[in-house]
């Protein structure tokens, strides 16, 4: 059936999980765009509602491929008119297609105990660093990726976004006390990115067990996080430059903590 008013419920749903409370209770999220639904689907992710325009797809060839695969995808699918699409999306050009997508369950956090190396986020606010930091954390194969409560939540739109993928693949967990996340990695050393850190990126030997932790880009770290930090790692730059971007400086240490394994196994990153 196709939707032409932008009245109808299943429109008025998709864009109330624009909110993380109803994200929250009901257990499903949005992702959106061509290349993201791409994503979803080869790595076997659940879609209860698919929303797609056909025409807006058939304007590039991977859409057009897309288009093939859409209606079996979804428990739920439907043709939309533009101005529907545009009115469920949350995005200001939608690219096509839409879906409301399970949310995923992560290992028990216990399970990342001997996990080599992961990320932190506290009280990082933007959802476009996290999503950014999430894609870079997935691309240096990190073991997982964490948010503390006071940190935004990794599957709204924005962040889902910018991930490109990275929330379908990667262990993800959200809003996790400090205490619970020293208690199940006590294995595992807690190293900061900060600007005036007592080691320089270029001679920090990184454990074998880690956790990058990011901070704000305006405030760092919080009190609570500064003391489980087991080492504080700057990043060296040009005078005059006071900081970078959160996700910047996150995924240059992201490369630098992962060196020797990525060149180690750099045939199968290729």
């Amino acid at each position: 059936m196709r939707l032409t008013s932008t009245h109808n419920p299943v429109v008025k749903y998709v864009r109330s999980l624009e909110r993380a409370a109803v994200r929250r209770e009901t257990g499903e999220y949005v992702a959106e765009g061509v290349r993201l639904l791409r994503e979803a689907i080869t790595t076997g992710q659940t879609a209860r509602v698919v929303l797609y325009n056909p025409e807006a797809l058939q304007r590039t060839p991977e859409g057009s491929r897309l288009l093939t695969e859409l209606p079996m995808w979804g428990a739920e699918s439907h043709e939309v008119d533009p101005h529907v699409l545009k009115a469920a999306s949350h995005t200001d050009t939608p690219a096509g297609a839409l879906a409301i997508l399970t949310l995923p369950s992560a290992p028990s956090f216990e399970a990342q105990r001997d996990a080599q190396f992961g990320v932190v986020l506290d009280t990082v606010s933007d959802p476009g660093n996290a999503g950014t930091i999430a894609r870079t954390a997935r691309a240096v194969g990190a073991d997982y990726l964490v948010t503390t409560k006071a940190s935004v939540d990794l599957f709204g739109p924005k962040a889902v976004r910018a991930g490109m993928g990275a929330h379908f693949t990667l262990p993800l967990y959200s809003g996790v006390e400090w205490e619970d996340l020293q208690g199940a990695l006590s294995n595992t050393s807690f190293i900061a990115a900060s600007i005036d850190g007592e080691h320089s990126m270029f001679d920090f030997a990184w454990p074998d067990r880690s956790a990058l932790v990011v901070g704000s880009e305006a405030h760092g770290l919080s009190p609570q996080a500064a003391s489980y930090i087991d080492a504080r790692v700057r990043i060296p730059m040009n005078r005059g430059v006071q900081s970078l971007n959160a996700s910047i400086a996150a995924g240059i240490l992201m490369y630098a903590a992962r060196a020797p394994i990525l060149s180690s196994e750099s045939q199968r990153y290729k």
